[in-house]
């Protein structure tokens, strides 16, 4: 039968890959939308597809 520290144990660990995984992915698409922005506003050209508006 599961215990209240088994039940704790399997908790952290869905919590610890959550933020393994999720955090990092995250921070990736900050910086490629920063780099699409800014490419964005240097050229100026409105033909390049809009994938900013699709990540946020």
């Amino acid at each position: 039968m599961w215990d209240v520290i088994d039940l704790s144990r399997w908790q952290f660990a869905l919590t610890a890959l959550y933020h393994f995984l999720f955090v990092p992915l995250t921070l990736g698409l900050i910086f490629l939308l920063a780099i699409m922005e800014t490419i964005y506003v240097v050229t100026g050209k409105t033909n390049l597809p809009r994938y900013d508006a699709l990540l946020g």
